[in-house]
């Protein structure tokens, strides 16, 4: 299926795509943060869903996400595809900017974010254990940070 946004223009194969995230959803990451994307994202962000539908993706299938903190998130989808036009008009998904990058071949990312969501979990955000909590991740994340926003503006 041939996709075209703003000027943007990729080649999805939506059934792969859909079976890939599928499988990354029956095999997620199950600490605080994670959890708590997949609880609220839907609700907080509800044209989000319907976005990454077009590219077969499923909502609960992400590569990775990626707290900056705890309620503060990108969440990075693989779509099986291609990019036929890059463009240079920004992509947005109710609201949201969505970044689109290369992946291994027949592949590219969808990062979608930052998004603020509620905390609806029982145990306190500061007490998550998670990956999230390594400082080699924060590091990975302050990285993220500056190349999306150009500025080393990072909160730990």
């Amino acid at each position: 299926m041939i996709l075209e946004l703003e000027d943007w223009m990729f080649r999805v194969d939506v059934e792969a795509t859909r079976d890939r995230t599928a499988a990354y959803a029956l095999d997620h990451c199950q600490c605080g943060y994670c959890k708590n994307y997949y609880e609220t994202v839907a609700a907080a962000y509800p044209g989000i869903p319907a976005f990454l539908d077009c590219f077969g993706v499923n909502l609960h299938g992400p590569v990775e996400v990626m707290p900056f903190e705890p309620t503060y998130v990108l969440a990075c989808y693989r779509v099986t595809g291609d990019i036929l036009h890059w463009g240079t008009a920004p992509i947005q998904a109710d609201g949201i900017p969505v970044s689109v990058g290369a992946g291994e071949e027949g592949t590219f990312h969808l990062w979608i974010g930052e998004m603020d969501l509620p905390w609806v979990q029982a145990e306190p955000e500061e007490d998550v254990v998670s990956p999230a909590n390594l400082p080699e991740f924060m590091e990975r994340m302050e990285d993220i940070w500056n190349l999306r926003h150009g500025e080393a503006q990072f909160c730990s």
